[in-house]
């Protein structure tokens, strides 16, 4: 046999999806002279072992406490609505504080002056730290929904195993040769989710919903959502009440009663009613992140990689050697 191909076939069978040679390199070379028929089927099946280890470690790294949570690269953050949301809060308790400040300085002044409204000075002076307060709330309540979305896709993670594995199972020797040749560094992860992401879906979505209903979650989304709807509502009340207030002919008069700290805020209402959707769809996308970075352990190091697998892994690469060796006589 030629060097290259035989070096060819040895990449292979170690599962070292390399681009070093073409699927019809390696099939004519696993079938030469008649006599080797089975050995692309050891090899695709020496792949399909490695890739369900690869999926046992993926979905047992996600399943465990703070699987998510404490992996930066997975951890299920807020919908983009509800980042925009809670950055427009911040934005306005940046204003709204030294605005409630500016109030309290001036309220024993506004007191002895008459011509202005002391009533309407007192419920917007009220208003302005009740505003600040629900802000801090409504940081408090968004760690709280990311902390929840993170535990119930850690729940839900080992039910992944199962679809993966049949996916795997299923793959034709087509498809995983052109698989182990390919230059993509997360080929079989692409194939593995074109394969499996809506069975995922249909499995996912169940766990995360009923596992979210059983956390406050929900209560907490709705609080989230009531409580920023509101506050901006409050503000653009403090914002009425700032220009009023400036036009009055006697704060007009009188600088040391003029206020100006509040500025428009641009805001969106939240429109999403449920975090399931949004929940299930980032687990799987932090899953198959955990599926790529085995593969790309493998292609990286395939010989490495093998040598950690349990002994059948190590026998059936053997075996493969063994026949690839026969055929380099």
């Amino acid at each position: 046999m030629p060097k290259h191909k035989l070096l060819c076939t040895m990449m292979a069978a170690a599962a070292v999806l390399s681009a070093s040679c073409s699927p019809d390199d390696f099939l004519a070379t696993a079938t030469g002279n008649g006599r080797d028929t089975t050995l692309s089927d050891k090899v695709v099946l020496g792949l399909k072992t490695a890739l369900k280890v690869g999926i046992d470690s993926s979905s047992f790294s996600a399943a465990k406490l703070n699987g998510y949570l404490a992996n930066k690269a997975i951890k299920i953050l807020l919908p983009e609505e509800a980042a925009q949301a809670l950055a427009a809060a911040q934005q306005v308790g940046a204003y709204v504080k030294p605005f409630s400040a500016e109030l309290g300085l001036m309220q024993d002044l506004v007191n002895i002056t008459p011509g202005v409204d002391k009533s309407g000075f007192k419920s917007n002076l009220a208003g302005s730290a009740t505003l600040l307060s629900d802000i801090v709330g409504l940081e408090t309540i968004s760690d709280s929904l990311v902390f929840y979305m993170n535990r119930a896709a850690e729940y839900a993670a080992p039910r992944s195993v199962p679809i993966f594995k049949d996916a795997i199972t299923g793959m034709s020797i087509v498809d995983g040769l052109a698989l182990l040749n390919s230059s993509d560094s997360t080929a079989a992860t692409s194939f593995l989710n074109g394969k499996t992401f809506a069975p995922l879906v249909a499995a996912y979505s169940p766990i995360v919903d009923s596992t979210l209903t059983k956390v406050p979650l929900t209560k907490y989304w709705a609080e989230f959502r009531t409580t920023y709807n509101t506050l901006l509502l409050q503000y653009d009340n403090l914002l009425g009440f700032q220009q009023n207030w400036n036009g009055n002919t006697v704060v007009a008069a009188f600088t040391s009663l003029q206020v100006n700290a509040l500025k428009p805020v641009s805001y969106q209402p939240i429109a999403t009613s449920s975090l399931g959707e949004w929940t299930t769809s980032k687990a799987l996308g932090g899953l198959f992140y955990l599926v790529g970075e085995q593969e790309k352990d493998i292609r990286r190091d395939p010989f490495g990689y093998i040598k950690g697998l349990a002994s059948d892994v190590s026998g059936l690469l053997g075996e493969v050697f063994g026949e690839i060796m026969k055929m380099a006589k």
